[in-house]
């Protein structure tokens, strides 16, 4: 199953027995060789309650590989970073909840570049690497061009006490620890692509 995030809606490529399609109020859309995204946001904006768009295919991998092949794609990295008190670290972006991310450097590994995204989003230092979370994707559109950014969410430990310090040119105004028991009440205003990485997260 592949997840494609549009703004807070959402795309799903899955099998044709995804317990899912059994919903008698889920959208169904079967997807030429060439899947148009501009008809894809325009049947979510033509509803405001329409939040899901199911594309079922026997193939699931060959279908994704034919969508993503009509964006630029683009790929991006960050980090979930827990401290010695198992707090979460979050920082509010544009007026919602988000985790520190940014994207590759031409020539960049992808683990280095979640390390010197959440080091330069945060102002951390000495960061331990630990596993891959999850691997998001979201499209938008910029300078009239879609783009499709895959984004890898890596674990993070980080054990010194510190200020943090946000990077306000990205439009970062606030970084703060939470604890695990007070996630859900900040989850409230984030991206549903976060809500997919914190399922993810253990």
């Amino acid at each position: 199953m592949h997840k494609i995030y549009i703004e807070r809606r959402c795309l799903t490529i899955c099998s044709p027995k995804e317990q899912a399609l059994t919903d008698p109020n889920a959208v169904e859309l079967h997807l030429g060789d060439t899947p148009d995204i501009g008809h894809i946001v325009r049947m979510f904006e033509a509803s405001g309650s329409l939040a899901r768009i199911y594309v079922p295919s026997d193939d699931e991998e060959a279908t994704y590989k034919v969508f993503c092949s009509q964006f630029k794609e683009v790929n991006a990295a960050g980090g979930v970073v827990s401290n010695r008190r198992d707090d979460v670290l979050l920082i509010s972006r544009n007026g919602l909840w988000d985790l520190p991310k940014g994207h590759q450097e031409k020539g960049e590994d992808i683990t280095v570049t979640a390390m010197r995204e959440v080091q330069e989003e945060t102002g951390l230092g000495d960061l331990v690497l630990e596993d891959l979370v999850c691997i998001t994707d979201h499209c938008y559109i910029r300078d009239g061009i879609w783009h499709l950014k895959h984004t890898w969410w890596y674990s993070m430990l980080y054990t010194d006490p510190v200020d943090l310090t946000p990077q306000t040119e990205e439009d970062i105004t606030k970084a703060a620890w939470v604890s695990r028991g007070s996630l859900p009440a900040f989850l409230k205003d984030t991206y549903p692509s976060i809500m997919v990485v914190f399922r993810n997260f253990r």
